[in-house]
Protein backbone atom coordinates (compact mmCIF):
# COMPACT_ATOMS: atom_id res chain seq x y z
CA UNK A 1 0.00 0.00 0.00
CA UNK A 2 1.27 3.28 -0.87
CA UNK A 3 2.12 5.79 1.98
CA UNK A 4 0.09 9.28 1.91
CA UNK A 5 2.43 12.50 1.75
CA UNK A 6 2.18 15.20 4.37
CA UNK A 7 4.06 18.60 4.11
CA UNK A 8 5.24 19.51 7.19
CA UNK A 9 7.32 22.89 8.49
CA UNK A 10 8.63 23.63 11.54
CA UNK A 11 12.41 23.90 13.56
CA UNK A 12 14.55 20.58 14.44
CA UNK A 13 14.18 19.86 18.25
CA UNK A 14 16.62 16.65 18.11
CA UNK A 15 18.19 14.74 15.74
CA UNK A 16 19.78 11.18 16.40
CA UNK A 17 21.56 8.49 14.63
CA UNK A 18 18.43 5.55 14.22
CA UNK A 19 21.36 2.46 12.82
CA UNK A 20 23.48 2.83 10.19
CA UNK A 21 21.16 4.59 7.17
CA UNK A 22 18.93 6.98 9.02
CA UNK A 23 18.52 9.83 11.18
CA UNK A 24 15.61 10.17 13.49
CA UNK A 25 14.38 14.13 13.81
CA UNK A 26 12.30 15.63 16.14
CA UNK A 27 10.63 17.75 14.30
CA UNK A 28 8.43 21.14 16.31
CA UNK A 29 5.58 22.56 13.85
CA UNK A 30 3.81 25.25 14.54
CA UNK A 31 0.35 23.71 13.68
CA UNK A 32 0.93 19.75 14.33
CA UNK A 33 3.14 19.89 17.40
CA UNK A 34 6.06 17.51 17.58
CA UNK A 35 6.36 15.15 14.67
CA UNK A 36 8.98 12.47 14.17
CA UNK A 37 10.51 12.03 10.72
CA UNK A 38 13.19 9.34 9.68
CA UNK A 39 15.68 10.84 7.22
CA UNK A 40 18.01 9.17 5.21
CA UNK A 41 21.40 9.54 5.68
CA UNK A 42 23.46 10.67 2.16
CA UNK A 43 26.04 8.49 0.84
CA UNK A 44 29.52 8.96 1.60
CA UNK A 45 31.46 11.36 -0.72
CA UNK A 46 28.40 13.28 -1.94
CA UNK A 47 27.16 16.80 -0.86
CA UNK A 48 23.43 16.24 0.02
CA UNK A 49 22.50 18.46 2.77
CA UNK A 50 21.98 17.08 6.12
CA UNK A 51 19.81 19.13 8.13
CA UNK A 52 21.38 20.16 12.19
CA UNK A 53 19.58 20.96 15.14
CA UNK A 54 17.29 23.94 15.10
CA UNK A 55 17.11 24.25 11.60
CA UNK A 56 13.89 25.67 9.77
CA UNK A 57 12.68 23.27 7.37
CA UNK A 58 10.28 22.04 5.36
CA UNK A 59 9.57 18.64 4.82
CA UNK A 60 7.34 16.13 2.69
CA UNK A 61 6.76 12.49 4.96
CA UNK A 62 5.64 10.20 3.54
CA UNK A 63 3.39 7.89 6.28
CA UNK A 64 2.24 4.83 6.22
CA UNK A 65 -1.19 3.94 8.03
CA UNK A 66 -1.67 5.94 11.69
CA UNK A 67 2.18 5.84 12.64
CA UNK A 68 3.32 8.94 14.27
CA UNK A 69 6.21 9.15 12.26
CA UNK A 70 7.38 9.57 8.08
CA UNK A 71 10.22 9.17 6.09
CA UNK A 72 11.64 12.23 4.77
CA UNK A 73 10.59 12.18 0.58
CA UNK A 74 11.93 15.81 0.60
CA UNK A 75 13.80 18.61 2.42
CA UNK A 76 14.64 21.76 2.27
CA UNK A 77 16.30 24.34 5.14
CA UNK A 78 14.82 27.82 5.22
CA UNK A 79 17.34 28.82 8.07
CA UNK A 80 19.95 27.51 10.04
CA UNK A 81 21.81 28.88 13.12
CA UNK A 82 25.34 28.77 12.92
CA UNK A 83 25.68 31.40 15.90
CA UNK A 84 24.41 28.97 18.43
CA UNK A 85 27.73 26.99 18.02
CA UNK A 86 29.86 29.66 19.09
CA UNK A 87 28.39 29.62 22.42
CA UNK A 88 28.59 26.55 24.47
CA UNK A 89 26.27 28.19 27.13
CA UNK A 90 23.93 29.23 24.61
CA UNK A 91 23.78 25.91 22.87
CA UNK A 92 23.37 23.64 26.00
CA UNK A 93 20.38 26.21 27.61
CA UNK A 94 18.84 26.01 23.97
CA UNK A 95 18.99 22.19 23.80
CA UNK A 96 17.58 21.67 27.41
CA UNK A 97 14.33 24.35 26.47
CA UNK A 98 14.36 21.68 23.28
CA UNK A 99 14.47 18.66 25.64
CA UNK A 100 11.55 20.06 27.92
CA UNK A 101 9.38 20.45 25.05
CA UNK A 102 10.17 16.99 23.53
CA UNK A 103 9.24 15.53 26.75
CA UNK A 104 5.50 17.45 27.08
CA UNK A 105 3.90 18.32 23.94
CA UNK A 106 1.98 16.03 22.96
CA UNK A 107 1.84 14.73 19.57
CA UNK A 108 -0.68 16.59 16.36
CA UNK A 109 -1.65 19.47 18.45
CA UNK A 110 -1.26 23.39 17.65
CA UNK A 111 1.45 25.07 19.64
CA UNK A 112 1.42 28.11 18.27
CA UNK A 113 3.24 30.01 21.13
CA UNK A 114 5.20 27.26 22.04
CA UNK A 115 6.46 27.45 18.76
CA UNK A 116 6.78 31.50 19.12
CA UNK A 117 8.21 31.51 21.83
CA UNK A 118 11.29 28.95 21.08
CA UNK A 119 12.07 31.16 18.00
CA UNK A 120 12.08 33.90 20.14
CA UNK A 121 14.79 32.33 22.47
CA UNK A 122 16.68 30.82 19.87
CA UNK A 123 17.34 34.01 17.97
CA UNK A 124 18.42 35.99 21.51
CA UNK A 125 20.72 32.58 22.48
CA UNK A 126 22.03 33.04 18.51
CA UNK A 127 23.04 36.64 19.55
CA UNK A 128 24.77 34.87 23.13
CA UNK A 129 23.94 37.72 25.11
CA UNK A 130 22.96 36.82 28.83
CA UNK A 131 21.71 33.17 27.82
CA UNK A 132 20.81 32.62 31.03
CA UNK A 133 18.35 35.04 31.16
CA UNK A 134 17.35 34.21 28.25
CA UNK A 135 16.40 30.27 28.98
CA UNK A 136 14.77 31.63 32.20
CA UNK A 137 12.28 34.01 30.82
CA UNK A 138 11.81 30.77 28.27
CA UNK A 139 10.72 28.56 30.99
CA UNK A 140 8.49 30.76 32.98
CA UNK A 141 6.72 31.66 29.95
CA UNK A 142 6.00 28.28 29.00
CA UNK A 143 4.96 27.11 32.51
CA UNK A 144 2.44 29.52 32.12
CA UNK A 145 1.19 28.63 28.63
CA UNK A 146 0.75 25.42 30.08
CA UNK A 147 -1.86 26.68 32.49
CA UNK A 148 0.24 27.09 35.44
CA UNK A 149 -0.38 30.12 37.84
CA UNK A 150 3.19 30.66 37.57
CA UNK A 151 3.03 34.14 38.17
CA UNK A 152 0.02 34.37 41.04
CA UNK A 153 1.06 31.08 42.84
CA UNK A 154 4.97 30.90 42.84
CA UNK A 155 5.76 34.38 42.57
CA UNK A 156 3.37 35.72 44.73
CA UNK A 157 5.03 33.83 47.54
CA UNK A 158 8.22 35.18 47.13
CA UNK A 159 9.82 38.36 49.16
CA UNK A 160 9.52 42.11 47.82
CA UNK A 161 13.31 41.97 47.01
CA UNK A 162 12.94 38.71 44.97
CA UNK A 163 10.00 39.74 43.40
CA UNK A 164 11.85 42.66 42.70
CA UNK A 165 14.88 40.07 40.86
CA UNK A 166 12.53 38.12 39.00
CA UNK A 167 10.29 41.14 37.63
CA UNK A 168 13.75 42.78 36.61
CA UNK A 169 14.80 39.49 34.75
CA UNK A 170 11.42 38.87 32.92
CA UNK A 171 10.45 42.53 32.35
CA UNK A 172 14.27 43.76 30.98
CA UNK A 173 15.24 43.39 27.51
CA UNK A 174 17.68 40.96 27.13
CA UNK A 175 20.51 43.06 25.85
CA UNK A 176 19.54 45.65 28.88
CA UNK A 177 20.51 42.81 31.45
CA UNK A 178 23.06 43.80 34.11
CA UNK A 179 21.91 40.52 36.97
CA UNK A 180 25.35 38.46 37.23
CA UNK A 181 25.12 35.18 35.12
CA UNK A 182 25.20 33.03 38.57
CA UNK A 183 22.47 35.34 40.13
CA UNK A 184 19.94 34.17 37.54
CA UNK A 185 21.42 30.56 37.53
CA UNK A 186 19.76 30.95 41.07
CA UNK A 187 16.21 31.83 40.12
CA UNK A 188 16.42 28.94 37.12
CA UNK A 189 17.38 26.53 39.90
CA UNK A 190 14.56 27.99 42.42
CA UNK A 191 11.80 28.15 39.20
CA UNK A 192 12.53 24.27 38.14
CA UNK A 193 11.94 23.57 41.79
CA UNK A 194 8.71 24.76 41.94
CA UNK A 195 7.87 23.19 38.31
CA UNK A 196 9.21 20.04 39.62
CA UNK A 197 6.65 19.96 42.90
CA UNK A 198 4.00 21.82 41.80
CA UNK A 199 3.51 20.89 37.89
CA UNK A 200 3.74 18.36 35.92
CA UNK A 201 5.98 19.50 33.53
CA UNK A 202 9.11 16.91 33.06
CA UNK A 203 12.33 18.38 32.91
Amino acid sequence: MAGRSVQISGIILKREASGEQFYRLTILSSDQGSVMAMFRRPKRNTRATVPDLFDEVELVLEKKGNSGFGFVKELTINRQRRGLAKSFIALELACELAIILIKNLPRETEVQAVYQLLETGLEAWERRINPEAVFFKCLFVFARLEGYPIKHDWFAKLTHHERVEVATILKTPIAEQTMAAKQVRKWIDQLKHYIQHYTDILL
